[in-house]
C-alpha cells in the first residue's frame, strides 16, 4: 500500500512538472489569453459602472435635461478675456471618432461644440462611426452640419481619424474625442494660432473631467513629454515667468485633441495607418511635426475638457490584447524615428523585438523625403529634458568618447 501511495505521489509530481512545462512553453499565449479575460471582465465592470452612473443621473434630472449642455466653469485665465481675434478666421472641420462610447456623453460633446462655437467658424462636424453597435441617429440630428461616416469594419481610433479627415472640406482640421466638453471661447485661439503660423499644431489646454463624478476641473500648467517607454507624461514648463496668453511650445501632445491645417496634415503624412486602435500615435506625430519642419504648442486661452478614464476602456483591443497593440505601435515609432536611441525602447520592452510591427519602408521614405532632422536634433532643440535620463547621458558619453 505504501509503494502504491508513493507511486501516486510520484505520478502527481510528474503531472505537475508537465503542467508547469506546458505553461512555461506557452506563457506568451497564456498571458495574452489572461489579459483578454481580464479585459472582458473590465468591460463588464465598466458596463455595470455606467449603468449605475446613468441611473444616478436619471434620478437627479429629467431625460431631456440630461442631453443638454451643462454649465461648466470658464477656466480661462483673466488675461485671455481681453484677447482680440481676427474677424476673418478660417472655419474648421471637426473630426470625432466614435466606438462603444456612452451616447449621452457624445450628446454632451456635440452640444458643447455647438453652444460654445460661433456658427460661422464651423464648416462641419464629422463623426466616424467605427462599427459602433448603437443607434446614433437621434444624437447626430442635433444640427445639419453634423455628418456620420460608417466604417464597414472596425478600424480603430487612428485610422478612423484619417478616414474622417479625408472626407473633410475645410482648410483647418480639429480633432476631438467623443468624451469632451468644449469650453467658452475654445475655438478662436486655435484658429488664430494656425492663421498666424500655418506650420503650427495647436493644442488646447486640456481640462480634467474624471469618470467617477464628471466634475469639470482646471489642471495645473504643464507641457507634454515622454520617456523611452514612449509613454506620454506631463512635464513642467521650462520658461517662467511668461504671459498667461503666450503659446507654450511642447515637445509632445497628450493625445487626440489638436488643430492643424489640412495642408500641413497632408504634407506630413497624416497618421501612420499601420498602427492599430490607438497608442503611440501622439508621440509619433509629435516627433514628425518637430523634426520635419513644423512646431507644436499649447494654446493657453483655449480650453477643452476631457474625460479621463482610470484603468479601463469601453472597447476591445482585438485578439492579442492591449499590451501587444501598444508595444507594436510604439516599436514602429522607435524604429522609424529614434535612430540609435531605439535600443533604449527595447531595454524597456524586450519582447517588442519579437512581434511583427509591419512594413516600415513607406514611413522611412516619408521621413527621408521630408528631409526630417535626426532624433539627436530633437533632444538638443526641442526636448533637452531628455538629457536628464540615464540612457541619454550614457549614449552621449559613448558618442563623445568614440566619435565615428
Amino acid at each position: 500500500a505504501r509503494n502504491c501511495g508513493n507511486g501516486i505521489v510520484l505520478l502527481l509530481f510528474l503531472l505537475q512538472l508537465i503542467l508547469v512545462g506546458f505553461i512555461f512553453y506557452y506563457s506568451r499565449t497564456v498571458t495574452q489569453a489572461l489579459e483578454n479575460q481580464l479585459h472582458t471582465l473590465a468591460l463588464t465592470v465598466s458596463s455595470l459602472k455606467f449603468q449605475q452612473i446613468e441611473k444616478t443621473i436619471e434620478d437627479q434630472t429629467t431625460k431631456t435635461e440630461k442631453f443638454q449642455t451643462r454649465d461648466i466653469p470658464d477656466t480661462r485665465d483673466e488675461p485671455c478675456l481681453n484677447v482680440k481675434y481676427d474677424t476673418n478666421l478660417p472655419p474648421a472641420s471637426i473630426i470625432i471618432p466614435f466606438h462603444n462610447e456612452t451616447p449621452w456623453i457624445l450628446s454632451r460633446t456635440l452640444n458643447s461644440i455647438f453652444s460654445k462655437t460661433p456658427y460661422h467658424l464651423l464648416d462641419e462636424v464629422i463623426i466616424v462611426d467605427d462599427l459602433d453597435p448603437q443607434n446614433l441617429d437621434l444624437i447626430v440630428k442635433i444640427d445639419p452640419k453634423v455628418t456620420v461616416i460608417h466604417n464597414e469594419k472596425r478600424q480603430g481610433l487612428i485610422r478612423s481619424k484619417v478616414i474622417g479627415a479625408d472626407a473633410a472640406k475645410s482648410s483647418v482640421l480639429i480633432f476631438l474625442e467623443a468624451h469632451c466638453e468644449a469650453n467658452v471661447g475654445w475655438i478662436e485661439p486655435l484658429l488664430q494660432a494656425l492663421k498666424d503660423d500655418p506650420t503650427m499644431v495647436a493644442i488646447p489646454n486640456i481640462d480634467v473631467i474624471m469618470d467617477n463624478d464628471y466634475v469639470y476641473q482646471k489642471p495645473g500648467d504643464a507641457r507634454g513629454g515622454f520617456d523611452f517607454d514612449l509613454d506620454f507624461k506631463w512635464i513642467d514648463y521650462k520658461d517662467e515667468p511668461r504671459s498667461r496668453t503666450d503659446y507654450v511650445e511642447t515637445p509632445a501632445m497628450s493625445g487626440g485633441l489638436f488643430a492643424i491645417s489640412m495642408k500641413l496634415w497632408k504634407i506630413l503624412g497624416k497618421y501612420d495607418t499601420e498602427m492599430d486602435i490607438w497608442g503611440g500615435e501622439n508621440i509619433e506625430l509629435s516627433l514628425r511635426v518637430w523634426t520635419c519642419g513644423g512646431k507644436m504648442a499649447i494654446i493657453p486661452c483655449s480650453h477643452v475638457g476631457h474625460i479621463f478614464r482610470v484603468g479601463w476602456f469601453p472597447y476591445t483591443w482585438g485578439e492579442k490584447g492591449h499590451s501587444y497593440v501598444v508595444v507594436k505601435n510604439r516599436a514602429r515609432v522607435a524604429e522609424i524615428w529614434l535612430d540609435d536611441y531605439a535600443q533604449y525602447f527595447y531595454v524597456k520592452n524586450p519582447w517588442g523585438r519579437e512581434i511583427d510591427i509591419g512594413d516600415l519602408e513607406e514611413r522611412k521614405k516619408l521621413r527621408k523625403d521630408l528631409n526630417c532632422k535626426p532624433f539627436e536634433w530633437y533632444i538638443e532643440n526641442v526636448y533637452p529634458e531628455l538629457k536628464e535620463l540615464p540612457e541619454v547621458r550614457e549614449h552621449m558619453h559613448l558618442n563623445s568618447t568614440n566619435p565615428v
